[in-house]
């Protein structure tokens, strides 16, 4: 138990920032792997998210990330989809509010 205890306190001591002796009044900051966010998660959720470039019924192109709707203009000019219900040309049916679809 006791070398448990002492290899708990000697890891923490190796991972505590070392202050000089100019900086010896002001506290330390903590390590950065204790502050930090983790950085894995958030490549990971957006790995999963991918685009799909659709058309309307009517030939307007279409990019649906998640659950964002992009219209595409026949300049490239990209823009959320405007509220309402849309038919893609496989006849899948989108309802979009806010960009977002929501059924």
């Amino acid at each position: 138990m006791k070398k448990i205890v002492l290899t708990a306190l000697l890891a923490s001591v190796a991972l505590a920032p070392v202050a000089f002796a100019a900086d010896a009044t002001a506290p330390a900051a903590a390590p950065a792997a204790m502050t930090a966010a983790p950085a894995a998660a958030a490549p990971a959720a957006k790995a999963d998210v991918k685009t799909v470039n659709s058309e309307l019924k009517d030939g307007t192109k279409v990019e649906i990330t998640g659950s964002d709707v992009v219209v595409v203009g026949k300049d490239g000019k990209k823009a959320p989809a405007t509220d309402g219900t849309w038919e893609l040309k496989d006849g899948t049916k989108v309802t979009t509010k806010g960009g977002k679809i929501v059924k």
